[in-house]
């Protein structure tokens, strides 16, 4: 892995409190050792009872990319994106315990997400509306299923690694938490 490429290792909550979506990417491609990092970031993600229902499927090809980006009314940005990684995993729907897969697929992507960021590598999710579609563009078997696909990339305007907090851009804590009891 090519020092220069690094940036300064962020602490847990800097990571998680400087996070930032990018949409927007520069035309330079991901390193195959960053999509690796984000792979294992992934694979490294504790699931319940350590099952591990997942897949990754890596997509970088730019037409692939563009049919990707019309899997739902705000999954655009997957064709501006370096790679995306669609997250694949059985189908909840015939599952034991669907919300399960759900939980440990969420951990997963906030732990490629949280990769990312510590290299300088924007992300943004896109949901998946159009499933059948998706199976054919991503060739996953008949019984899983995607939800979500991840874009990843340099963002266009590196800026956006280090731009402050918006004011207003989250509930105040007194809000949302209660202690014992709502």
């Amino acid at each position: 892995m090519p020092a220069e490429n690094l940036q300064p290792a962020l602490g847990t909550w800097e990571a998680i409190d400087s996070l930032r979506v990018v949409r927007d990417f520069s035309s330079r491609p991901l390193e195959p050792w960053v999509v690796e990092r984000l792979l294992h970031a992934g694979r490294r993600t504790g699931s319940s009872k350590n099952q591990q229902r997942w897949a990754f499927i890596v997509c970088r090809d730019r037409a692939h990319l563009a049919e990707l980006a019309t899997l739902g009314p705000w999954a655009g940005h997957l064709a501006g994106a370096a790679v995306a990684i669609a997250l694949v995993t059985p189908d909840p729907a015939a599952a034991k315990a669907p919300l399960s897969i759900t939980w440990d697929l969420g951990r997963a992507a906030q732990n490629m997400v949280l990769a990312a960021w510590e290299l300088g590598v924007g992300s943004v999710p896109a949901t998946v509306y159009d499933h059948d579609r998706a199976r054919d563009l991503l060739g996953f078997p008949a019984d899983w299923h995607c939800e979500f696909i991840l874009s990843f990339g340099y963002p266009s305007d590196p800026a956006v690694l280090v731009a402050p907090k918006r004011a207003g851009g989250r509930r105040a804590l007194a809000e949302l938490a209660h202690e014992e009891r709502w």
